[in-house]
Order: C-alpha cells, then structure tokens, then sequence
C-alpha cells in the first residue's frame, strides 16, 4: 500500500507544473539599465542610457520608470539604493535623490572634472570611495569635497570597487590594447585612503566579486575565471568562463553559489565555486544583461532595451527551494 501511494505521488508531482527559475520582470518599458542596487525591503533602483531609471518595491519582479536627472541629458553608470526613497546615480557627477527620483541634485561638483565615476561606495554617510575615470577619489563631508588618493597611470584601469570589510578593499577592472588584454588589482587595507598596486598576469577583468577580504573570483576577457585565497597576492586558474558573451558581472549568495550574467543576455549560476556553470536564461533576442544583485533577496540581472530578470525561487523568509 505504501508503495502504491508513494507511485500514486510521483505520477502527480510529475504532472505539476515545474515553475520558471527566471521571470523576465515587467513595467521596465525601453529602459536599458547598466547598473541595479538594493536596499532592504526589497526597494531597489536601477539607472541606464538616457536618464532612464526603475524602481521596484518588490524585490526585483515589477519596475516603475522614473527620470534621473533629465536637465544633464547624460547616460548613466552607477546606480546605489540606500532607502526605498533615497537612491543615487552617477556618470560624470554623483546625484542623489531623496524622493524615489522626483528630484535629484548633485552631491559635490564631480561633474565640472574629466571622466565617468564607474562605481561608489558608501562606507557611511560621511565617506565616500569612487571611481572617476582612471582616479579613485575619497570624500570624508558626504560628496561636498573629494581628494584623489590613487592618481590615473598609463596602462592602470579599473572599474569596480569592492570593499568586503571597512577597511579592506579593491578596485578591479583593465585595458584591451591591439597586443592584447591587461589586468588590473588594487588593494587598500585603509578604507580606500591609500592603494597598492598587486601583480595580475591574466589579462583584463571583466567582473569581480569578493566573498571576504582573501577570497574571491574574477573573470577575464580572454582566460577564463581565477580565484584569489589570500587576498589577491596570487591567482590560480579555476574553469573557463561561461558563454556565450563576455562575463559582465559576477556575485555571489554564499562561497559555493555564484552568479553570473554576460554581454549576449544569459545568466549562469555554479554552485561549486566557479568550477561549473549552468545556464538559467538567455535571452531569445540576444539583449545584452548589465549588472546584476543579489542584495533584494532574489537575484536581479538588468541589461538593455528593458531585460530584467527575476530569480524565481526565492521565498518570502529569505531562503530558496
């Protein structure tokens, strides 16, 4: 009799339904985001081209178009979510808003200098780290002044922060010359005040993500995925990264779990550390994915002409099936 039942119960579970693992998200409209954020309540923003922006209050599924800033006419780089009403976006000025993007005004006079900020970090309200063109800059007055504690060099490029504790952070990122690719690794054990400069022999960094001040995992443009265990003094070969496209972005939920999402619209997850990759979406028409976050609760994966993905499997207390 039990295992009659137990037939009877595979027969049915295997006529249900299998729900999707990805959900392309809506009310994202023609908006193209290069960059998503989250802050907690699963209110998140992302900016793009044209002042484009989204907001969401649900984690990531449904979207809202809001304006960033329409007077600049700029495409934007860098989104950050603090508060479901405070968000920030950034291209060659820092702008905030503290009305969910009704208005914005620009925190310092970043915008009269050369370059895009590629990405910022808030360490609290005070101070500050980011990217402008090849400078990383610090403000310690909340945007109103900045000072450049690492100058551009010729051949040093960078377009990531990562800062896993207060003190402890990276920049990652490189160049593609017509020889070949270069990569780049800076390390600050001063919360972003001084930087030092750490060999990289793999060539450009197209995405990084840092799980603690000694570990994480890059991709390279032309090599594959490598992994760091001592806070990147040295860097060993781990698998070749997934495709199709280049890998434009990296995260991680846990040292095992990690996501990634390319330039030809597919996300991939690996739950071996990067040893493995498994495709969960790709795009039908190819638009390329961004950014992505895991910061909402599921993971979020943005790219052009209005793609946003919504990673189904993630439970309202948090924990996935």
């Amino acid at each position: 009799m039990l295992l009659f039942a137990a037939s009877l119960m595979q027969v049915a579970l295997a006529g249900t339904p299998v729900p999707e693992s990805w959900l392309v998200a809506s009310g994202t409209g023609n908006c193209s985001p290069t960059d998503v954020d989250f802050a907690e309540g699963g209110n998140g923003f992302g900016a793009g081209t044209f002042n484009c922006g989204l907001v969401t209050g649900d984690g990531g599924l449904t979207w809202e178009p809001v304006s960033v800033f329409p007077q600049q006419g700029q495409s934007l780089t860098w989104s950050g979510a603090r508060t479901r009403d405070e968000i920030l976006a950034a291209r060659t000025g820092l702008y905030a808003s503290s009305d969910r993007g009704a208005t914005w005004s620009e925190l310092g006079t970043l915008s009269q200098g050369i370059g895009s900020i590629f990405d910022v970090h808030f360490h609290d309200d005070d101070n500050i780290v980011l990217i402008k063109g090849g400078q990383i800059q610090a403000s310690h007055d909340g945007g109103a002044n900045w000072a450049i504690t690492y100058p551009g060099e010729f051949n040093i490029n960078f377009d990531e922060l990562h800062f896993p504790t207060a003190s402890i952070g990276f920049a990652t990122g490189g160049i593609a010359r017509s020889s070949g690719t270069l990569g780049t690794v800076l390390r600050t054990e001063d919360g972003g005040e001084s930087w030092t400069l750490l060999e990289f022999e793999h060539g450009k960094i197209t995405a990084a993500d840092f799980i603690d001040a000694t570990h994480a995992l890059v991709a390279t443009q032309a090599e594959g995925i490598f992994a760091t265990s001592d806070g990147g003094e040295s860097w060993s070969y781990v698998a070749p990264a997934p495709s199709p496209g280049l890998v434009v972005d990296l995260a991680h939920r846990d040292a095992q779990h990690w996501y990634a999402v390319t330039s030809e619209g597919c996300v991939f997850e690996s739950r071996d550390a990067g040893v493995a990759w498994e495709q969960g979406h790709c795009d039908s028409a190819g638009r390329a994915l961004n950014a992505l976050s895991v910061k909402g609760g599921a993971a979020v994966a943005v790219g052009n002409d209005g793609l946003v993905l919504f990673e189904n499997r993630i439970f309202a207390d948090g924990f996935e099936e």
